[in-house]
């Protein structure tokens, strides 16, 4: 949960009723840190001079929130830009409030004032680099509620990266060199992170060779699973899959890992002829993120998306694109959450072996989670390279029905880039022409704001779209 400081400023030339506004908002700040899930603490006394913002600065300090919002209750003083805007570990906000009149001397000159207190942060304090976000009306306006939980999302996905534990085991996918990135950069825009990659996939197979048999049912029957259909190759691997998915659970328990990247194939493969994609989406259905192919970057955003979301994540590939409705199809394997198939439901069955196919014959196997996803709106967001981009995808998954490849998968319409309607070529041209990396982080829901907000206190900008040309196009990364 993160923690929100209030503190008000004014001046005594103004004649509103500048306590009781400052109360009023105060009380209205209350009921939305209940309604939005943050912890307040309000500087009770309003602030006028220097020496009284420095004091409201220490004890919000103190008090270690994560974001000050200033109420400009009146006009106030610019001397306390500096002595407010200057606060340690916090990020800042900047709100004003409607006058409350029309006519007649001016009560508050709220607004005048934030128009100044963000003019000296972007020009006197330029060499701080003080990012602010501004906020406008009464605390219980829908706009400002609106754009409040916006920031209230975004600061806690902030504050959760910030704070953790994330492991790869196994290494990458071999070959998969798109997915490699300098982790200095991590640990620079999300100061506090623990990143290891040095874990091996022997780690697991040791634990998962250590669970009884009666761990195995016990699972089985607390994940309600007998009734689901499953192939034959499926069943067959069902108990060994039950041992993987408990050996990564205590794995992630022991060591405190809030997100995993799994080297999925070809050890798996190669040593049992069994597929771990059913495991990753159980991970995810308990919200420990599981990220497929080794993919730390991917773990890492889908770790921010369930923290804005409050769903599991799911990480998908692009695999078609239909221009005559306009939507990418979003396919993996099989190692999707339930929580995208409440209604249509999901069989297990078989996938990608790594072996070679023989003519007319699938060389697939199990356990695979085989599931269309549910009509829902939906987000798509990862970082890009080494954190220097990101992608903010969203649009709305159109359900059972249309044909689609075995696995995981949805067709995803009304797509929207960056905010803005986006077509399936242009959104195909973007992708290719700018290399980015081949996996897609999906939650359920419209989080894009959340997504865009995340990215500009970190100073990390968006891909923007390339529309498409036939000529050679290349973006500069």
């Amino acid at each position: 949960m993160i923690k929100i400081g209030m503190v008000g400023t004014h001046q005594l030339s103004f004649p509103g009723e500048k306590e009781n506004l400052y109360g009023r908002m105060r009380e209205q700040m209350r009921k939305n840190a209940s309604e939005m899930g943050f912890e307040l603490y309000a500087y009770e006394k309003l602030v006028v001079t220097e020496e009284e913002a420095l004091a409201a600065r220490r004890a919000l300090e103190e008090e270690k929130v994560d974001f000050l919002l200033i109420l400009n209750v009146s006009y106030s003083a610019g001397h306390l830009v500096s002595a407010l805007y200057r606060i340690r570990g916090a990020r800042v906000g900047l709100w004003a409030v409607p006058e409350g009149a029309a006519s007649g001397p001016v009560p508050y000159n709220s607004f005048c004032s934030a128009n100044m207190f963000q003019g000296i942060n972007a020009h006197y304090l330029r060499d701080y680099g003080i990012k602010s976000k501004w906020f406008y009306g009464f605390a219980d306006d829908a706009r400002f509620k609106r754009r409040l939980a916006v920031t209230v999302r975004a600061l806690r996905a902030l504050k959760k990266l910030r704070s953790s534990r994330v492991a790869l085991i196994g290494g990458f996918a071999p070959g998969f060199n798109d997915l490699y990135f300098d982790e200095r950069t991590a640990f620079s825009k999300l100061d506090g992170i623990y990143i290891n990659r040095l874990h091996e996939y022997s780690e697991i197979i040791a634990i998962a060779d250590k669970i009884s048999d009666e761990e195995v049912k016990n699972c089985a029957q607390s994940l309600g699973e007998d009734a689901i259909p499953k192939t034959k190759n499926a069943e067959k691997l069902y108990s060994l899959s039950l041992k993987i998915y408990l050996a990564y659970k205590k794995f992630a328990a022991e060591h405190g890992y809030d997100a995993l990247a799994v080297s999925c194939w070809p050890k798996f493969q190669d040593d049992y002829r069994y597929s771990v994609c059913s495991v990753l989406g159980m991970l995810n259905d308990d919200k420990i993120v599981a990220a497929c192919e080794g993919d730390l970057m991917s773990a890492i955003s889908m770790l921010a998306l369930q923290e804005m979301s409050g769903e599991s994540t799911a990480l998908m590939d692009f695999s078609a694109f239909d221009e005559t409705d306009e939507s990418v199809l979003l396919w993996h394997c099989g190692p999707a959450t339930k929580k995208f198939c409440q209604k249509n439901g999901y069989t297990l069955g078989e996938n990608y072996s790594g072996m070679a196919h023989e003519k007319g014959k699938i060389n697939g196997v199990g356990v695979a989670r085989d599931m269309e996803f549910d009509e829902t709106e939906a987000t798509v967001f990862r970082f890009s390279g080494d954190m220097e981009k990101y992608l903010n995808l969203g649009g709305k998954f159109m359900g059972k029905g249309k044909p689609s490849f075995c696995g995981s998968r949805g067709w995803l319409g009304g797509l929207k880039m960056n905010g803005e309607k986006i077509s399936a070529l242009d959104f195909t041209n973007t992708i290719l022409a700018s290399g980015f990396e081949h996996h897609y982080p999906v939650a359920k829901g419209d989080y894009c704001d959340e997504v865009a907000e995340l990215n500009a206190w970190l100073g990390i900008g968006a891909i923007e779209k390339i529309r498409y040309k036939d000529h050679l196009q290349e973006a500069k990364r």
